[in-house]
């Protein structure tokens, strides 16, 4: 079984388990562990488990990772604000693409949180926050999870 496919299927499983009304920091964490299990048990071609961090890499995504989503009108600010967050927090930029069309606004970035001040999870609710202020939707996923979630 692919490692991608894996990742999907336990947290697929967690999630329907546990429901909506766990956070996805409980879950991203279950995940892992469930997963760092499974690849100590099988030696089958999984990714590597860094024992120091306790953090997956592989080519399937980084749980050092983040992809962040940014949705809705646009105007002046919305690049600089959710950028301010990251770097507040200690997060490199390590892509980052967006579009305007018809005065719709997107954005996709994918940050390096190695060296976060703060948990993930803190970090989402900032993004989100921040997105109601600039009355935009920020969406955020480590990327490991993202991937995993969204194979085609």
């Amino acid at each position: 079984m692919a490692n991608e496919d894996l990742i999907y299927r336990i947290t697929r499983v967690v999630y329907d388990r546990l429901g909506s009304a766990v956070d996805d920091t409980t879950v991203e964490q279950l995940v892992t562990d469930i997963y760092k299990q499974v690849a100590g048990a099988t030696n089958n071609r999984m990714p590597a488990v860094d024992r120091g961090a306790g953090q997956m890499s592989s080519a399937e995504g980084s749980s050092d990772r983040m992809v962040i989503s940014v949705f809705g009108l646009d105007h002046p600010g919305i690049v600089a604000g959710v950028s301010q967050i990251l770097a507040e927090a200690s997060c490199s930029i390590i892509d980052i693409n967006q579009t305007v069309v018809q005065g719709k606004f997107a954005m996709v970035i994918i940050a390096e949180t190695s060296r976060a001040r703060e948990t993930t999870a803190e970090l989402k609710e900032r993004l989100r926050l921040a997105g109601q202020n600039l009355g935009v939707n920020i969406y955020a996923q480590r990327e490991d999870l993202f991937n995993a979630m969204h194979r085609i």
